[in-house]
């Protein structure tokens, strides 16, 4: 079996750590293959507290090696767990298993993903079966979406357990890998050798869109993006509604297209980028979150920021294997996530289903 780092990054100081160690002590895996790094983001004397009387006598007994980073600030969940990612490189583990610690893996996610990746060295992520807890409410993600105009949500939002598992075995019929468009960040696999290619997360990110980026570098160069429905995980998971995090998905999507797309490609969607943007700011005006995007469209024309964005352009272009075309094969052209729905989007995903149809027979490259 793989050495395997599990890694999270935490804020909530005790809020979810009694639940999501309940479940780590109950991981069927080797003892000497994994451990769990995890990094305190709040640097908090309460978690450091919490793990000195709840985590760390246990080390060796019913949980392996445990390690408790601390930063001075809030790294976020990119920087987080990147630094994880980084001692767990040192420690010469070859995969790195994201967890939210909002989350709880059942006793076999860790071997099940792990087994999956042994399978085949291209597999670069390995995303779990993410169940919403209670698992009565559905799913949370089997794959997350992403949009040819850059947005992202988890797909199969709620749909009943079952059905999901149905879907995914009528699936593996003619996809027997099971390949996403993209692995959801709070329960994934990655393998080392995969990032050190490609590199970890994009700290500029910060927030949202980072897990996106990520699978799309790894895509990019060569290297698959799947899921495992025997890894099951279930995530403690409440879509929150709020003004910087509307910035930071759309500030970070503005960049992911501008890095990840050639430019034929960007001048191709540029007209339909545009008509959504008109709706967006509508929607903002509706719902309250026009300044936020305001803030986002400041960051962009903010010169300062283009040689960043430059930069790590080059460098995703310089790695590709695969075109446009390829990646944007399994794009989808609706939002269709049940808690952003609104009448606007009803006449919106038509449009954008369209103008796709077109799109995409002008997109050869």
């Amino acid at each position: 079996m793989m050495k395997v780092a599990v890694v999270t990054a935490l804020w909530y100081e005790d809020k979810f750590l009694p639940g999501l160690f309940a479940s780590l002590e109950r991981v069927e895996y080797p003892a000497d293959r994994w451990e769990v790094i995890m990094i305190d983001n709040k640097n908090s004397l309460v978690t450091r507290q919490w793990f000195e009387a709840n985590v760390f006598p246990k080390v060796g007994k019913t949980l392996p090696q445990v390690t408790l980073l601390s930063s001075d600030k809030n790294l976020g969940f990119a920087g987080g767990n990147n630094a994880c990612m980084s001692a767990a490189k040192e420690r010469g583990c070859e995969a790195y298993y994201l967890l939210n610690e909002d989350a709880l893996g059942a006793p076999l996610f860790l071997k099940e993903a792990a087994q999956r990746m042994g399978e085949n060295e291209m597999i670069g992520a390995v995303q779990s079966f993410l169940v919403l807890d209670p698992k009565e409410n559905g799913m949370n993600s089997i794959g997350n979406c992403f949009h040819y105009l850059g947005f992202s949500y988890c797909g199969g939002y709620k749909m009943p357990v079952r059905d999901a598992m149905g879907y995914l075995r009528v699936r593996a019929i003619a996809d027997p890998d099971l390949k996403i468009s993209a692995a959801s960040g709070a329960a994934v696999l990655l393998r080392a050798s995969a990032l050190a290619r490609v590199g970890m997360f994009d700290e500029d990110y910060h927030l949202y869109h980072e897990d996106l980026d990520l699978s799309l570098r790894l895509r990019e160069a060569g290297y698959l993006v799947v899921i495992e429905p025997a890894s099951t995980v279930y995530h403690r998971y409440e879509f929150a509604r709020s003004a910087d995090k509307y910035y930071w998905m759309e500030r970070n999507r503005y960049r992911l297209l501008l890095e990840h797309y050639k430019l034929g490609t960007l001048l191709v969607l540029f007209p339909g980028f545009i008509f959504s943007e008109f709706g967006l700011v509508v929607f903002g005006i509706m719902n309250g979150t026009l300044g936020a995007r305001l803030r986002a469209y400041g960051y962009m024309l903010d010169m300062r920021h283009w040689a960043e964005i430059g930069a790590k352009r080059a460098s995703v272009q310089a790695r590709r294997k695969i075109g446009d075309r390829e990646l944007l094969k399994s794009a989808v052209t609706a939002i269709s996530f049940q808690d952003v729905s609104s009448p606007f989007m009803k006449v919106a995903n038509p449009l954008m289903a369209a103008y796709w149809a077109a799109a995409r027979f002008i997109i050869r490259w």
